[in-house]
């Protein structure tokens, strides 16, 4: 790293900071970054303000300052020139509200797109203000117009936090679009006295929007075992609806299940992908439902799940993340006939794959299988011999893919599988976004939610960068820690990318610049998923999407995938509630 970054990065994990220490470590943070190389914009050209016009709608779900969940999910609507006319907010914060402020009005805010996709400066972030709950600030990078990658990116003191999500360009979506459509889902996030707690199930809808049939898996991780309230086949859902209100008001749902009934809004992005937030108080998630498939895809499936196992807890409760990104091959009948992992298990991961032993999948059932991977890593194998996790397939907007939710007892840990395309590589000369979202170990358990964007060069020579590097651009970090919120805005990103000719898409980029090491997949050539495996102490899954500032390429699907490992600490914590916005 730079020594302007060391020295930024030194002050994280601290145990007591100052509101106003924050604030002056951020404007020391600009300056710093003002000698930095400009981000690449890609090469079919730069990306602005009029790329950021329609009606988004979008979801982000972290961790905020005084160590609860936070979650975000609602609409804005971007004039194309930098104005925020109107939209819609849920927020669900226990530490501060004491119930969920639902469907509440966005009254102004403002953006300033970069060329390279990012806000221009740190005072371009999205804004979104609302007459009774304050004004919210998001950090963001576009993969097309139709949408991109964000996270929460507050320093406001007392409110402030850190997250992860995505927007897209919505559709108009009546009620009549969603009758009689079955959907596959998942929601994750954690119970309101901050024990994980995630989902993932499927559902038909009758005529009418009532739920007509449906299952799902239920994971709560109070305590080791972990909770599985229903048997190996799952909760059947009993009833329940979706109500739609139209295109910014958020719609209701309702999920009838043995455990209960969960409660949610719902923004729809599209007739086959709706955006959910959980309004019952008992647990704080976010979620989507897509389009359900009807098949386990057959071929190469890159996938990436993280979250917590419970293998290792420790008398006071603390429990250790873990992440891991790969690929199942499958073959159609039941089997699994290779597959490969990178993995972090609590800040420790080696650089190359592991390789699986033998896996397999039970036949769909009400649109549920079941899989089974022996010699999946697992806290260092401890967590589970066989590993098995429930798998709903969907199919979405030209994408296919797996909800993927562990259902052994040995943890919770829940992610998504895509079908790999052909050929899948990064680009020469091509822009990229990337967010990372995950718990830094080495600062005291933080949560971190990064934005970058970068271009990628094969032949190592791309414009800012050292000698030897081929990605390039810029990165912004954001933690919550001891209280405060970190942000490091506009810092300069460069490290080196190595394809790995033995395994289908996989590669490796090098801890350099700004720049965590992390092993790669590539899903198509719209997207790939990454796992940090560098050893520094970071556990983490990313998202990295090919950017396009003049076509209006779909938001791809991964996008509302990507998993905030909450920190292990807040396993045991219980959030405060009844405190005054």
């Amino acid at each position: 790293m730079s020594l302007c970054n060391r020295q930024i990065r030194s002050r994280v994990g601290v145990k007591t900071v100052l509101a106003i220490a924050a604030v002056l470590s951020l404007s020391f943070l600009v300056a710093c970054s003002s000698s930095s190389p400009k981000g690449q914009a890609p090469p079919t050209g730069g990306f602005s303000n009029s790329n950021l016009s329609g009606t988004y709608a979008f979801s982000v779900i972290g961790e905020d300052v005084n160590g609860g969940i936070v979650a975000f999910a609602g609409t804005f609507a971007a004039n194309g020139s930098g104005g925020i006319t109107s939209g819609t907010i849920d927020i669900v914060q226990p530490s501060v509200l004491s119930a969920p402020a639902q469907g509440v009005g966005v009254t102004s805010g403002g953006y300033s797109v970069g060329a390279d996709g990012r806000p221009e400066s740190n005072s371009g972030l999205l804004t979104l203000a609302t007459a009774s709950n304050g004004t919210f600030y998001f950090d963001y990078v576009l993969s097309s117009s139709n949408g991109g990658l964000i996270t929460y990116y507050s320093t406001l003191a007392g409110d402030g936090g850190t997250g992860s999500g995505s927007f897209q360009l919505q559709t108009s979506v009546a009620q009549s679009s969603i009758n009689g459509q079955a959907y596959a889902f998942s929601t994750s996030g954690a119970s309101s006295t901050g024990a994980p707690f995630a989902t993932a199930g499927a559902f038909t809808l009758n005529g009418s929007g009532g739920v007509a049939a449906g299952i799902e898996d239920v994971v709560l991780g109070s305590t080791y075992p972990t909770t599985l309230p229903c048997t190996a086949t799952g909760c059947t859902m009993s009833g329940g609806n979706i109500t739609l209100s139209g295109t910014s008001a958020p719609g209701t749902a309702s999920f009838v299940t043995t455990p209960g009934t969960f409660t949610f809004d719902v923004y729809p992005v599209s007739p086959s992908q709706l955006i959910f937030i959980e309004t019952d108080q008992a647990f704080i998630t976010t979620g989507t439902a897509f389009t359900q498939a009807t098949s386990i895809p057959a071929g190469n499936n890159v996938y990436s799940v993280s979250g917590l196992d419970y293998t290792e807890q420790t008398p006071s409760g603390d429990t250790a993340p873990e992440a891991s990104a790969g690929l199942l091959v499958t073959n159609g009948s039941g089997e699994i006939t290779s597959g490969y992992q990178d993995y972090n298990d609590n800040g420790s991961s080696p650089t190359t794959p592991s390789t699986l032993t033998s896996g397999s999948y039970t036949p769909l059932t009400s649109g549920r299988s079941v899989m089974t991977l022996v010699g999946f890593v697992n806290q260092s194998g401890l967590g589970c011999s066989s590993c098995s996790f429930a798998l709903y397939p969907f199919a979405s907007g030209g994408v296919t893919g797996m909800e993927i939710l562990e259902i052994d007892g040995g943890g919770i840990t829940g992610g998504v599988a895509y079908a790999q395309g052909a050929s899948p590589t990064f680009a020469s000369g091509q822009g990229y976004g990337l967010n990372l979202s995950g718990t830094n170990e080495a600062n005291s358990d933080a949560e971190e939610d990064d934005i970058a964007e970068f271009a990628f060069e094969s032949s190592g020579s791309c414009s800012g960068g050292a000698s030897g590097t081929n990605l390039c651009g810029l990165i912004d970090f954001n933690d919550t820690i001891s209280g405060t919120t970190q942000t490091s805005f506009g810092q300069s990103y460069s490290s080196a990318y190595a394809a790995d000719t033995s395994i289908s898409g996989h590669g490796a980029v090098a801890a350099g610049n700004n720049a965590y090491g992390m092993a790669t997949y590539v899903v198509n050539d719209s997207t790939s998923l990454a796992v940090v495996n560098d050893g520094s102490g970071m556990v983490a899954v990313g998202t990295i999407d090919t950017q396009s500032a003049t076509t209006a390429a779909s938001a791809n699907a991964v996008q509302q995938h990507l998993v905030a490992i909450r920190a292990a600490s807040m396993a045991g914590k219980h959030l405060k509630k009844g405190k005054s916005r």
